[in-house]
């Protein structure tokens, strides 16, 4: 069974007041220690509680610079691979170091370009991006499935191809969850 989701409801996301900033979008969704970085583009909030999932799933494609340092991850992630913890309030937080957020001077210019091609994504309607939540995901490589605390595969719920929204990462973006966790897995995929 395969459903697509047409990316609508950024508009949900970024239902701010006039007088408000525009970081208070992620505010709905990052915990405010991480909501102020520009590296998070959110696509879309995934209601799947009919589907016996109770919390919301937060589709974000990250931006970070190539470059990053591998110590600002956990043991076990990197750039390509990277979760979030899920709060008592439904906010989530980063399981890396604000230092993986860093852009560098060789990486500035294509930051500022997808930041870009996001701004005009969001902007259009005429020009959706599709998010492909289905039973099973099309892996680009090899099956790279997560494991939960316990060792199970976790829940897949959906993935997107980030090519279709112009950014300069040619990436197919897969997204995981484990309830019993409460985390939030992204993994990339490049051609």
């Amino acid at each position: 069974m395969r459903n697509k989701v047409l990316l609508s409801s950024l508009i949900m996301l970024f239902s701010c007041t006039q007088s408000a900033k525009k970081e208070d979008g992620l505010l709905q969704i990052l915990t405010a220690d991480f909501a102020e970085h520009k590296n998070f583009m959110p696509l879309e909030t995934l209601d799947l509680s009919s589907q016996g999932i109770k919390d919301k799933i937060h589709v974000i494609y990250v931006d970070f610079d190539p470059g990053t340092d591998g110590n600002a991850f956990p043991k076990n992630e990197d750039v390509d691979h990277f979760s979030f913890k899920i709060e008592q309030d439904g906010a989530y937080r980063p399981t890396f170091k604000k230092s993986a957020l860093k852009i560098s001077r060789d990486y500035e210019e294509y930051f500022k370009e997808d930041l870009k091609a996001y701004q005009k994504a969001k902007s259009k309607k005429d020009s959706p991006i599709w998010i492909d939540v289905s039973d099973e995901p099309e892996w680009w490589q090899d099956d790279e499935t997560p494991l939960n605390s316990k060792g199970k595969p976790m829940k897949f719920i959906c993935q997107t191809d980030m090519g279709r929204m112009d950014i300069n990462d040619d990436c197919r973006l897969f997204v995981f969850y484990d309830e019993a966790d409460r985390i939030v897995r992204y993994i990339y995929q490049r051609t």
